[in-house]
């Protein structure tokens, strides 16, 4: 039981010193953002956007916050749609984003009765 351990916990230590770290790291993501809101039978998406040098950490985009406001205001002062709750998806490959995508509209035209409408070339994320 012991040496069972023992390999165990050496197998663990040595992958855990030879893992890359992700943290900062720059990548490219795809992303897409959806504007919904629960008044309004209406949601709206950006295209899919590639964004190089992007940090990851730990899997997460850093700073994500920061794209779900430039969706959020944008809606509010150039499309005039205040009280809109946007959300952010990113993967670092575009066929699983695509995916994901499919899903999300799925989900919404099938179970909420949302029309989809795509803001198109109008909106583009900003690296903060």
């Amino acid at each position: 039981m012991k040496k069972i351990f023992l390999i165990l916990l050496l197998a663990f230590v040595a992958t855990a010193a030879f893992a890359r770290d992700k943290k900062d790291e720059a990548t490219t993501v795809y992303m897409l953002g959806v504007s919904i809101s629960f008044s309004d039978t209406i949601a709206y998406f950006t295209e899919i956007q590639q964004l190089d040098g992007v940090v990851l950490e730990n899997d997460f985009l850093s700073h994500r916050q920061y794209y779900a406001y430039q969706l959020k205001d944008y809606m509010n002062f150039k499309e005039n749609l205040p009280g809109r709750m946007s959300v952010i998806y990113f993967e670092e490959k575009l066929s699983k984003l695509k995916k994901k995508e499919m899903k999300i509209k799925k989900r919404l035209a099938e179970k909420e009765g949302t029309t989809v409408r795509y803001l198109g070339d109008k909106f583009k994320f900003v690296k903060p």
